[in-house]
């Protein structure tokens, strides 16, 4: 019988960030016919693509079982801190990438059976700060960040290609304003949407200086120095104070840009390839099309992240089994299924979709041509203080603040974070 457990916040506040929760509802330990193995994951996570399918096969296949515990995204670090400080209670585990001791937490892998279905920088990617491996990477496609579109209402307002300038862009913008529609829809009140436009406008900063993240994480640069940044951050101002997003940027949530999106109530949204599957549930027949939010010079790339990334815990007892659960979650026919559920660019070289969605073929255009680069801040690997540059978005945004007073709040909050962490340079 399968025995699965997902966690909402009540029931993650139960087991409490204090560490000292009961382990007695996720033991573990062997069942006698087989094991049990505890995988937390976000919240976010546990209804994405085919994971819940795939981990049936597995445990029909070998008589354990799994129980995916499901935290919410904002309390999954801590709350597998503190699991794992109490000793133990989970196997597998996402998240804490870039902590200091990986070593103490995580089980070492010498041997990865997945190097070679992978592009040397996407493998790289997930080496941890002491340049050993402790990551096996999941099934999910490699995100990607830019504007998501509909192509109906382009289309009607009478711009037929995928701009390639801000210029451009604006001027599409106008056309569907005066079309009576939504041009651009934030989702102001889930601030996390609005970190997904500086994704985006990361990658054009990368692509004129390689070394920028790392210029960054040092301190030897700052935000409003880094070329192209006053630029990009001016068109967004101008769209907010000129009519060409929702007006209820604030209080707007990421369900209502999609569900505004999907009916044809708004003309793009700018966020992550993981939406496209919830698009796709709003309105499976919707013209979705996809395109880099583009610079000045119409120079456009995209950034790829790394692959999401699972952990063995080095408190876990069934290790072995933890290691057969996911390498068989990764393994083509897995993988090919979880893709095909959730679009997006896959991390194994050898995993293709037979009809991959249409706004995907438009981000594997850029990645054909090369017109790619890594994800800010995987390369950084800094603290990023989200929570301090939401709220500068957000007063943005609002049309409270102007770009010089924006930069001004980046540039203060990236040095306390550094300065707090300690980090050279700050």
């Amino acid at each position: 019988m399968n025995k699965r457990i997902v966690l909402g916040v009540v029931a993650v506040a139960a087991l409490g960030l204090s560490g000292c929760a009961s382990t007695a509802d996720a033991d573990s330990d062997s069942t006698g016919e087989g094991v049990n193995i505890v995988y937390a994951v976000p919240s976010s996570w546990v209804n994405t693509g085919a994971l819940q399918e795939n981990i049936d096969l597995w445990e029909k296949e070998t008589g354990n079982t799994v129980e995916v515990l499901g935290i919410p995204d904002e309390q999954h670090d801590t709350t597998v801190q503190a699991r794992l400080a109490s000793g133990g209670g989970i196997d597998v585990f996402a998240g804490l990438n870039d902590i200091e001791d990986s070593a103490s937490v995580m089980v070492e892998i010498t041997d990865p059976s997945f190097e070679d279905r992978m592009s040397s920088a996407v493998y790289e990617s997930m080496f941890a700060t002491d340049g050993k491996l402790y990551s096996y990477p999941t099934a999910d496609a490699l995100a990607t960040f830019g504007v998501l579109y509909n192509e109906e209402v382009f289309e009607a307002a009478g711009v037929d290609e995928a701009p390639t300038s801000l210029e451009d862009l604006t001027a599409a913008f106008e056309q569907i304003k005066a079309a009576g529609v939504t041009p651009l829809y934030l989702a102001g009140k889930d601030g996390w949407t609005l970190l997904q436009h500086r994704n985006s406008v990361d990658a054009d900063f990368l692509s004129t200086d390689p070394d920028i993240a790392a210029k960054l994480a040092t301190n030897e640069t700052t935000w409003t120095e880094v070329p192209g940044f006053e630029g990009q951050y001016d068109a967004l101002l101008d769209w907010s104070t000129g009519g060409l997003i929702n007006p209820d940027v604030l209080t707007a949530s990421y369900e209502q840009s999609l569900e505004a999106l999907a009916t044809g109530k708004a003309g793009a949204i700018i966020n992550g390839t993981w939406a496209i599957s919830e698009l796709r549930k709003q309105n499976p027949d919707l013209e979705l099309g996809f395109f880099a939010v583009p610079n000045a010079d119409g120079e456009t790339v995209i950034g790829l992240s790394r692959p999401n990334t699972m952990h063995i815990a080095a408190s876990s007892k069934v290790q072995e089994e933890a290691q057969d659960l996911l390498e068989f979650l990764i393994a083509p026919e897995q993988a090919e299924r979880f893709i095909a559920a959730a679009p997006g660019v896959p991390s194994f070289e050898d995993v293709t979709v037979a009809e991959p969605d249409p706004a995907i073929e438009d981000v594997q255009v850029y990645v054909a041509e090369g017109r790619v680069v890594g994800h800010f801040d995987n390369l950084s690997r800094f603290p990023t203080p989200q929570d301090d540059i939401i709220a500068a978005y957000q007063e943005l945004v609002a049309g409270r603040i102007n770009v010089e007073e924006f930069g001004a709040a980046y540039d203060a909050a990236w040095i306390n974070a550094g300065k707090t962490a300690g980090l050279e340079g700050f």
